[in-house]
């Protein structure tokens, strides 16, 4: 078969898929939207403004816990049922010459639910909504597809060579299953099968073509690429090149790069949209081709005009040029030159010296960090160390809790050569050189870890430079209502509702939910907004360059010098960085 009789079914697609993904889109936003609502009404009821990582046992204790489990459900099968059922249906008829109808297509989408009744089925939607978008698969459905593991968890993951092997043992067997059974849905919603019997069609389409699949995929993923590739190099790189030759920073250079800039933002968004429709649509066709045993033909539909979208094309090129004039118009006071973000290090000093150490802030200090995390435990004579995990195994080689030792015994530990330092050690390291996030850790993090923790820093009289901060809602709680004058810090690494409501000082945002519309309501309630743990070099560029008030980093050293490339920018680097950032957003 030629190329271009390849190529010519996604060509001929595309107007449809852009009208399905249009309608469904407006569809799921809709009924989504409403669902969402009586979900926070519920969830207000029970007098709490946010779901978080601290704070969510209730929801497995009352009723509105359950209601509102089972509204997510609803949620996340109707986005199944409209974004992956009705749109392999969709296709389907596509491929078949047909002139299908979005909305009985997302009827028959929603019929098709029922087959998924069972605990195959159950395993199907896992995987579709959690599985495959952590894997990095585009055969998800939106709402979850910026599921990743977190970067707190895969830090450790990657540090221990025993866990690293069995993370990629498990990715290579989830991945391979994917692979045999990617033609279930295809038989079970097309040819009406049950999830079993289309299981048992796909694992023998793949075991008598396989060969054939994965040149079929290899090839389809090659072209993706050479698409991509021509797309970047003739709209993107080229006309940067020229302007890079030839404009300065005026008016008309920073229109110039901003409008390349808005148009390959737009090329991406449409890249996006198609992109995960064509790799259903290459799979259909596959699925097509083992079931009739190469037989199988596209049927071209009848040529029809579509005035919808030139008109939409038109209109969008109409917005770029108007967004592009806007942006250069009023740039000094849409973009700041400045960057926002400060950085905080993780762990004291971060990499650059022995983490939770009295030289972790020393070096952090002199790398001019804002601040320095640290993590304290009591130990068993009822005195604070600093320690992150359980047991001092992996820094200092004993296998022990603080809680299991004396603070005599503590300190004969080193890690990396340097004591383990006591908490009131931490507090007169930082005294008048960085602000000390202190975080209230482990199975002593109680009440009176909160009272000791908030004595010391009076008796320092530190009070305007220590935070408390804590992932345990309940102890900040504490905190807020017997020591307001205290500033305190809540961690959450997954957040619904109002988290902005909260009554703490600082909000510290694991990378993921810290979107700018978050940051955007924190500040609104005059609070702040950290962002944790940041140490990707273009996250840290990203989040600096964003509106959080700081990032907390272990890589405080890469962290100064990216600040400092950020503050001496031109504008039009900043205009590439602004769209280099929203095209990296809507890539996750």
């Amino acid at each position: 078969m030629k190329l271009k009789e390849r190529i010519t079914p996604y060509v001929q697609a595309v107007p449809k898929i852009l009208g399905f993904k249009l309608l469904t889109t407006i569809v799921l936003a809709i009924i989504s939207s409403l669902l969402m609502l009586l979900s926070r009404a519920l969830m207000r009821s029970t007098g709490r403004v946010s779901v978080s990582s601290g704070d969510f046992t209730f929801l497995f204790t009352t009723w509105q816990g359950y209601l509102m489990i089972a509204i997510m459900l609803v949620i996340v099968l109707l986005y199944v049922a409209v974004e992956v059922n009705a749109l392999i249906i969709y296709i389907s008829k596509i491929l078949h010459g047909e002139n299908p109808s979005v909305f009985k297509c997302i009827g028959k989408g929603i019929a098709g639910l029922k087959k998924y009744l069972n605990y195959r089925g159950i395993i199907i939607i896992l995987y579709c909504t959690l599985i495959s978008p952590m894997l990095g698969l585009r055969f998800s459905i939106s709402l979850t597809s910026t599921f990743y593991i977190p970067n707190f968890i895969t830090s450790v993951i990657f540090k221990n060579p025993f866990y690293t092997a069995g993370v990629i043992a498990l990715v290579t067997f989830l991945i391979v299953v994917g692979i045999i059974y990617c033609f279930i849905l295809h038989g079970a919603l097309i040819d009406d099968m049950s999830i079993k019997e289309a299981s048992i069609q796909s694992r023998q389409f793949l075991k008598k073509n396989w060969k054939n699949y994965i040149f079929e995929m290899l090839r389809f993923l090659l072209i993706s690429a050479i698409v991509i590739a021509a797309m970047y190099a003739l709209f993107i790189l080229v006309p940067s090149l020229i302007i890079d030759a030839i404009a300065t920073d005026d008016k008309a250079g920073m229109f110039a790069t901003t409008l390349i800039s808005t148009f390959a933002l737009a090329l991406f968004c449409l890249f996006e949209v198609l992109w995960s429709a064509y790799l259903i649509m290459k799979l259909t066709v596959l699925y097509h081709n083992y079931k009739s045993e190469g037989e199988w033909k596209y049927t071209r539909p009848a040529k029809k005009a579509h005035p919808v979208l030139i008109i939409f094309a038109v209109l969008g090129v109409l917005l770029i040029v108007g967004i592009s004039a806007v942006y250069t118009y009023y740039f000094d006071d849409i973009i700041p030159a400045f960057t926002h973000a400060q950085y905080v290090g993780h762990r004291a000093g971060g990499v650059e010296a022995p983490e939770n150490t009295v030289k972790g802030i020393e070096v952090a200090a002199e790398l001019n960090a804002f601040g320095c995390e640290i993590d304290i435990q009591r130990t068993s004579d009822g005195y604070y160390v600093v320690n992150h995990d359980n047991d001092f195994k992996r820094v200092a080689g004993v296998a022990k809790k603080p809680s299991e030792m004396t603070l005599a015994e503590v300190k004969q530990l080193k890690v990396d050569g340097e004591p383990v330092p006591t908490y009131e050690e931490m507090l007169d390291a930082s005294k008048d050189k960085v602000t000390l996030f202190v975080e209230l850790k482990g199975e002593t993090a109680d009440e009176k870890m909160a009272d000791d923790a908030v004595k010391a820093i009076k008796e320092k009289g530190m009070e305007k430079q220590a935070v408390l901060i804590s992932l345990k809602y309940d102890i900040l709680e504490y905190i807020e209502q017997k020591y307001p004058e205290m500033e305190t810090g809540y961690l959450a690494f997954f957040s619904f509702g109002d988290i902005e409501e909260m009554p703490f000082d600082y909000l510290a945002l694991e990378e993921e939910i810290s979107t700018d519309d978050a940051i955007e309501n924190i500040h609104a309630k005059n609070k702040k907004v950290m962002v944790w743990t940041v140490n990707d070099p273009e996250n840290i560029k990203t989040f600096l360059n964003s509106e959080a008030d700081a990032i907390i980093t272990d890589e405080v050293k890469k962290s100064k010098e990216i600040s400092d490339d950020l503050k001496k920018r031109t504008p039009r680097e900043i205009i590439y960085d602004l769209f280099g950032t929203w095209t990296v957003d809507l890539a996750k």
